[in-house]
């Protein structure tokens, strides 16, 4: 009996946790699938302000969105169909030294809300490598010799990508598999009629 009631004690915390995942439906809690004017409504009520420059028929552009304390770069949602299939949140860590940090951060907020990774990796070419200081890291990054990604993936095959660029944005990007799937067949579609 008291083997028991030990056993589901030390069990607790891990059922807690699996519990405390959730599955990737959408972003800023706005649906996929969402149509642009619904979009544009939730942003502006967020208070994002519309930027008209850099949006287009597939994709809006705001300004002023934040993502809980962090301070948005660029963000910019993208459309298929009228619907929202992905969406990408553009963060300016301030500091070159402050890149990795960042990106850890970030990384931990959302393992906090969405649980472990799928894929979490940082990948070198020579002559760089993981046991290189935190500045050469930032200088391979720069030069296109290092990688650093961290992927989720739900059950219903959405994902959330964190990366860093080669100009040290961290990047990160919600996407629903079913509309990028669409998205990618109309590209290709496209390109071949192209020709």
């Amino acid at each position: 009996m008291k083997k028991s009631i030990l056993i589901t004690l030390l069990l607790i915390p891990f059922l807690g946790f699996s519990q405390a995942t959730k599955p990737i439906e959408g972003f800023l809690g706005i649906k996929f699938g969402s149509s642009r004017v619904a979009v544009i409504a939730a942003l502006k009520a967020k208070g994002g302000t519309f930027d008209k420059a850099n949006s287009d028929a597939n994709s809006v552009a705001f300004n002023n969105i934040n993502l809980d304390h962090r301070e948005t770069g660029g963000f910019l949602v993208k459309f298929i169909n009228d619907k929202a299939f992905e969406c990408d949140f553009i963060f300016d860590p301030g500091a070159d030294a402050k890149t990795l940090e960042y990106y850890y951060a970030l990384v931990n907020d959302i393992t906090d809300i969405y649980g472990p990774t799928t894929v979490s990796k940082a990948t070198f070419k020579e002559p760089y490598s993981d046991k290189d200081s935190d500045m050469d890291k930032i200088v391979a990054i720069q030069s296109a010799e290092a990688d650093y990604t961290t992927i989720w993936q739900s059950d219903n095959k959405n994902t959330i990508s964190v990366n860093i660029t080669e100009k040290l944005a961290v990047v990160l990007q919600y996407q629903d598999a079913g509309l990028v799937e669409i998205a990618v067949k109309n590209q290709k579609a496209k390109e071949k009629s192209d020709y």
